[in-house]
């Protein structure tokens, strides 16, 4: 299942991630990129989440969905099955110091928004005391955590 609830999230997070958004969904640059805010994609995460997330790009195809049924998440692709989106199953998610959040375009995520964008929200969640997923070797551009 996952949870978008930010009021869910660590003390040390919580303002933290609200102002970030409100700042995000304010910025007059990210606008002109394109974006039109914001939305919270995750805050907490559960440890089956975080296990079924792990088995992807480890596992049998048809394994990786049966975890991912048996954790409330939606149905993926075989190409989604495949492709690696965690290294780790001690996510700062499991105890609410971290938060994804996504541009939107068109009412949408917007997971296609050119890197400027993300490079954007990563300067404002910096700015706002907040580590950025994308400064890592391994990417995590929507990820923000203390």
């Amino acid at each position: 299942m996952i949870i978008r609830d930010i009021d869910a999230l660590s003390s040390q997070i919580k303002d933290k991630a609200k102002k970030t958004i409100a700042d995000m969904n304010a910025d007059e640059k990210l606008k002109k990129l394109g974006a039109q805010g914001v939305v919270v994609i995750e805050t907490i995460r559960q440890l089956v989440t975080q296990m079924a997330y792990f088995a992807r790009g480890r596992m049998d195809t048809d394994d990786v969905r049966s975890i991912f049924y048996a954790a409330g998440l939606w149905e993926l692709s075989d190409m989604e099955a495949k492709q690696k989106v965690t290294w780790t199953l001690k996510s700062k998610h499991i105890d609410g110091l971290a938060i994804d959040i996504a541009p939107i375009r068109n009412g949408r995520v917007w997971w296609g928004a050119q890197p400027s964008v993300w490079e954007r929200m990563g300067e404002i969640g910096e700015a706002n005391g907040l580590k950025w997923g994308g400064r890592w070797k391994q990417k995590d551009t929507p990820h923000f955590e203390v």
